[in-house]
């Protein structure tokens, strides 16, 4: 799958700028506490949020990737973010090392052991009672159809394999079936694009 992100590492951040921009904000308001905490964006892609958060005070930042194009683009600009190539399922960091970990829009792509493998790294390297903040889709109740048929459309655009795992997130019920209560404890979520994107906010247990 790494090499499917060659091409598209480079249209990312102007493709969907204005469209994760709501979403960048949100992270931000809801981290505005922690600008001095260790935060750790897994998958990072691009880089695009933690440069954002950047701009806006934050220091201790760091961020990974398995893609080496899209790690490319996040070492783009002058910013003091730590950059690694690791896989988000097996990184090489020591237990309990961050205050915040981030996972944005990385979920759905993944095949179900790499989900499960990606929140139970990253429950092992936060800090006790430090918190996990994921954004990912969400299809339920809530969901408008507008949000609903936006986002499949996106997703269908992508393709493949990627297109595949997301939709059997959707079908598993998404976060709701990955993120395991005697680990993790709901604190609270901002729901948007028509109620089919959350920022879910996860208390390690």
């Amino acid at each position: 799958m790494n090499e499917d992100y060659n091409f598209s590492a480079y249209i990312y951040d102007p493709m969907l700028y204005l469209v994760l921009r709501p979403v960048r904000k949100v992270v931000l308001n809801e981290l505005m506490e922690h600008k001095d905490k260790a935060i750790l964006d897994l998958c990072c892609g691009t880089g695009n949020q933690l440069k954002f958060l950047s701009k806006n005070g934050f220091s201790n930042l760091h961020c990974l990737d398995l893609s080496e194009a899209m790690l490319r683009v996040a070492q783009q600009g002058n910013y003091p973010i730590k950059i690694y190539h690791q896989d988000a399922a097996k990184t090489n960091f020591e237990d309990a090392v961050f205050d915040v970990v981030m996972l944005s829009f990385a979920v759905h792509e993944k095949d179900r052991e790499t989900q499960e493998s990606m929140l139970d790294e990253a429950y092992r390297l936060l800090k006790e009672d430090a918190f996990i903040l994921i954004v990912d889709f969400v299809f339920d109740d809530k969901t408008k159809k507008m949000g609903s048929l936006g986002i499949r459309l996106i997703e269908k655009m992508a393709g493949g394999e990627h297109y595949s795992n997301f939709k059997k997130y959707i079908q598993n019920n998404g976060l709701a079936s990955l993120v395991k209560e005697d680990k993790f404890k709901f604190i609270k979520n901002h729901r948007m694009a028509f109620n089919g994107v959350t920022v879910s906010k996860y208390q390690k247990i």
